[in-house]
């Protein structure tokens, strides 16, 4: 009886198993994607301790012993899960043993699956996705916004490659970050999504946000008047829509230029996400969350 090699994605829960207390929800982060909402939910609205950027500042990023820390009204591990060295920090100061967050934020998912977690205690993977177009987009006015993008670049310059993620969602779930993309690597991060990950959508927050927290084993408050409070705050999260851009913008008409260039550029993200659709169906039938 031959047993399987474990590989390092053994370090993430099936998604169509029952949630136990030995694993951790992990946030794949996709930007521009609802992120901010999510961590709110989970922080300010249901106060779960989290291991996202933010538990570094006000000097705990020289910290060398792991503890929880409270900033802005939210509690935090005083690591930063959002870069590869921050991901590499936190597994040397022990992260992985200690299960002392309620939720993992990062885009990096392998380094994570790697480092962060065990098959003894793994992360259980959800995301948030919105369609790759409108996301790149979004994230065209948002690096205009911050600066990172010089106020010149047209639309069709960045769908050429000016500043544009080039299918991001695939070179992440699988960690080609470089080169050009074959069709093995679709599918490779079809087969991540569908084993290990419940998937949610921007356009179907409601629906999305009450999934998440069953899938997560998050309940609300056995106090009617604070689950009441807590139900509010949710609601509100997913209303507001933190993080949006302020300023009102069109996205590009189908058969325009910069439409064509900008799909062209997220064509195997754009299958992802149809995929994705397909699989939210099927884990509706599957009774998913458990």
């Amino acid at each position: 009886n031959v047993t399987r090699k474990e590989t390092i994605l053994d370090h993430f829960a099936d998604a169509i198993m029952d949630p136990t207390e030995s694993m951790t929800p992990f946030f794949f982060h996709v930007p521009r994607a609802a992120g901010q909402t999510i961590k709110d939910i989970a922080g300010l609205c249901l106060g779960k301790v989290q291991a996202s950027d933010v538990g570094i500042r006000q000097g705990h990023s020289s910290d060398t012993q792991l503890q929880t820390v409270s900033i802005d009204d939210a509690r935090y591990v005083n690591v930063d899960t959002t870069t590869k060295d921050g991901i590499e920090r936190a597994a040397m100061m022990g992260f992985s043993q200690t299960r002392m967050a309620d939720m993992v934020t990062s885009s990096y998912f392998l380094n994570s699956a790697k480092l962060l977690f065990t098959t003894q205690q793994p992360g259980r993977a959800f995301i948030w996705m919105r369609h790759p177009v409108e996301r790149a987009v979004s994230m065209f006015h948002y690096k205009k916004l911050n600066g990172q993008l010089d106020e010149k670049v047209s639309l069709e310059e960045y769908g050429q490659g000016n500043g544009i993620e080039n299918n991001w969602m695939v070179r992440f779930l699988t960690n080609a970050m470089e080169g050009e993309l074959k069709k093995s690597h679709l599918d490779q991060a079809k087969k991540i999504l569908s084993k290990k990950f419940l998937v949610g959508f921007l356009d179907d927050a409601e629906e999305s946000a009450k999934r998440m927290l069953k899938y997560n084993g998050w309940q609300y408050n056995v106090d009617e008047t604070k689950a009441l409070m807590e139900q509010d705050c949710v609601t509100r999260k997913l209303q507001d829509k933190t993080n949006m851009n302020p300023n009102e913008y069109e996205l590009p008409a189908k058969g325009s230029q910069a439409h064509a260039l900008i799909a062209w550029q997220t064509q195997f993200d754009v299958k992802l996400f149809e995929f994705a659709r397909q699989l939210f169906d099927l884990q509706t039938k599957q009774g998913l969350p458990p």
